[in-house]
């Protein structure tokens, strides 16, 4: 999707929520929740139940700060991350006061999703899981192609490399997830 495209696209559907359309909104988390969830996963150190609470008030701050979104300057998505970004850092000044400073870990065995959506968290979880177990070069350019959503040629112009370069480490990349990703079901 080009970027104009994209920009009023995302411009009708805020429009749209600020109407009051709850089909918009369902569009916007629909497209949004997963990524989400893995990049909040990924901040967490995998702890599920700090992921689900995170993730929860990433909505509500949305919804209160709807009208504040401007998909001139910036993606949905990105936009969401940002709001993650401030909520985690407010957690973690929380989680710290309570925990010391002991690092966030949590057997996802062990921690039940608290979602109607655990299946498709249980999914996120092993994707997270097999991403953050990838080098930090792979990592990058998975979540520049799918979270991000870039084209081969944004992502070499942004790196500068070429664009068979960015496609050869894509390919590492996906390849090196894949079996990070078989590894968990082991």
């Amino acid at each position: 999707m080009e970027l104009n495209e994209r920009n009023w696209e995302e411009r009708g559907l805020r429009d749209a929520v600020l109407a009051g359309d709850e089909t918009a909104w369902r569009a916007l988390y629909d497209r949004c929740f997963h990524p989400l969830y893995a990049y909040v996963y990924r901040q967490t150190h995998g702890h599920a139940q700090r992921t689900e609470d995170v993730v929860q008030e990433c909505w509500l701050v949305a919804v209160r700060r709807i009208r504040t979104f401007d998909p001139d300057r910036a993606r949905f998505m990105t936009w969401m991350r940002g709001i993650a970004e401030n909520v985690l850092r407010n957690h973690r000044r929380k989680w710290r006061r309570r925990d010391g400073a002991e690092r966030l870990t949590d057997d996802i065995e062990h921690a039940a999703p608290a979602t109607p959506h655990g299946a498709q968290v249980a999914v996120a979880e092993q994707v997270a899981l097999a991403i953050a177990a990838l080098p930090p070069r792979y990592r990058e350019a998975l979540r520049a192609k799918y979270e991000e959503r870039l084209t081969v040629a944004q992502m070499a112009g942004r790196s500068g490399e070429s664009v068979k370069a960015v496609e050869s480490l894509l390919t590492r990349a996906r390849a090196e997830f894949r079996k990070a990703y078989r590894k968990l079901d082991e």
